[in-house]
């Protein structure tokens, strides 16, 4: 079982899942609609806040799953 799951497999999902969180991330990206003033300070601040946690939660979110996946991997097979 522990072939199936080896560092290399694990290396090649965290790269595929990276690559489609990254590609919602891009496409969900917070901006300013043409409609709106974007020399406004309180605009200018609200996207940055907006953007702040917009990479924040996407970082999280491509980061955790492959970590959390390889430490229960190295446990796993640590014990078998």
């Amino acid at each position: 079982m522990c072939k199936l799951v080896s560092f290399p497999v694990w290396l090649v999902l965290s790269l595929v899942w990276t690559g489609i969180v990254a590609y919602l991330g891009i496409t969900s990206a917070p901006y300013v609609p043409m409609d709106v003033s974007a020399s406004d300070p309180a605009t200018v601040e609200a996207l940055r806040a907006a953007t702040t946690r917009h990479a924040l939660m996407y970082g999280l979110l491509a980061a955790a799953p492959p970590a959390i996946a390889l430490v229960f991997g190295r446990i796993f097979c640590r014990s078998v």
